[in-house]
């Protein structure tokens, strides 16, 4: 890139990956010439809190911690708010949009995820809600009736989440999910038995090792009617559909660039076209998918200054996770998908419980902490990677 001209960064999305980058972009470089292309509406919110908005009595509007037209202003952006990226011209280096193309030196992909839509069938079954960007928890609040019975479909981080957030606030939440546990793929069973038994304490029913097979209108009374795949009817006011979110690719795999589960990056978060870097849930680090905060945040650290010129890796520290079930609190550190080996209890009391994930090797590589323990994060961190 010239000194004598500015570089044309253009950056696609809004979320916190998004604005992320473009805060460590104006950071490094004032005069960068810096783009943001969003369908969205462009305001800055934290998307975590988005399941527990609830308890704390947020509605949609006052999630938003900073509206586009602070943010375009703070960072001296071309927002190009409301416009549908298209398509990628690699060879013109130009991103193709609703609004026309847009020219960049470096291009920035930061399209997050989609939430995944199990096949369910059912006159009702469109109506279930995934709640993964202001716009759906909007809709959320508007369709949710004061103590309504929400059926729940997945009981994974977000869903187990919502969970405790709709429980704690007076409705009554249905979960059903296919795995025996609710957190089966991020904590030992001894855990999940604990999250399910604290939620259910406080009114929350767990349909577990069960399937949603149709979403039906209740009929002439508002409302829904479930059956699963053991005939078991559930009727609610509401259905909340959390059962995962997959990385959008679609941008990035129509350009002919590396697609695995996610857009593959080198550790600069560059892709297979060194212009054009991706940060967020739509990534694949050279370490795998990480849908989380902390990681996002790191990353933008790195991309930043690649983007700008300088190759700079990313770099990661423990990727620990706050599960926010005020009924029972947990931080965990999960293992890495590939990592073969077994949890350990090493501690369990009225203070809480401690079980650490180790590998064949011997090889701390996860944790988990729940209750007053959640507060020995810093030291567990420290102990990843090291000999059990």
């Amino acid at each position: 890139m010239s000194s004598a001209v500015p570089p044309a960064i253009v950056v696609v999305g809004s979320g916190l990956a998004g604005f992320g980058v473009l805060r460590e972009l104006r950071r490094l470089s004032p005069d960068a010439r810096l783009t943001m292309v969003t369908l969205e509406d462009g305001h800055f919110y934290s998307k975590p809190a988005l399941s527990t908005a609830l308890a704390k009595g947020k509605v949609a509007d006052t999630l938003v911690t900073s509206n586009a037209e602070k943010m375009t202003a703070q960072l001296k952006l071309d927002a190009r708010i409301g416009r549908q990226a298209e398509a990628i011209d690699r060879a013109g280096k130009a991103l193709l949009t609703t609004g026309g193309p847009v020219p960049y030196d470096a291009l920035v992909l930061a399209t997050g995820a989609l939430p995944v839509r199990p096949p369910i069938a059912g006159e009702a079954a469109h109506r279930a809600i995934a709640v993964n960007q202001l716009d759906h928890y909007a809709r959320f609040r508007a369709e949710l009736p004061d103590g309504a019975r929400v059926l729940v479909l997945g009981s994974g981080l977000v869903g187990t989440e919502f969970a405790n957030d709709l429980v704690t606030t007076g409705y009554k939440p249905v979960v059903v999910d296919m795995l025996p546990l609710p957190l089966a793929q991020l904590v030992p069973p001894a855990v999940g038995g604990k999250v399910r038994d604290a939620l259910a304490e406080a009114g929350v029913e767990w349909h577990l090792g069960r399937k949603v097979t149709a979403i039906d209108y209740k009929g002439e009374a508002p409302g829904y009617v479930a059956t699963l795949d053991d005939g078991t009817r559930i009727e609610a006011d509401l259905v909340l559909s959390a059962v995962g979110l997959r990385p959008n690719v679609g941008l990035a795999a129509e350009a002919g660039l590396e697609i695995d589960l996610g857009i593959k990056v080198n550790e600069f978060g560059q892709t297979s076209d060194p212009a054009i870097f991706a940060i967020g849930d739509c990534a694949q680090y050279p370490q795998g998918l990480s849908a989380y905060v902390t990681p996002i945040m790191a990353a933008a650290r790195g991309i930043a200054p690649s983007a700008l010129g300088t190759p700079t890796p990313m770099r990661f520290p423990p990727l620990s996770v706050q599960v926010k079930t005020t009924l029972l609190p947990i931080n965990l550190l999960p293992p890495p998908r590939a990592a073969s080996g077994e949890w350990r209890c090493l501690e369990d009391d009225m203070q809480g419980s401690k079980h650490i994930f180790v590998d064949e090797g011997g090889i701390v590589r996860g944790y988990v902490l729940t209750r007053d323990k959640c507060e020995e994060r810093m030291d567990m961190d420290a102990k990843v990677g090291e000999k059990a």
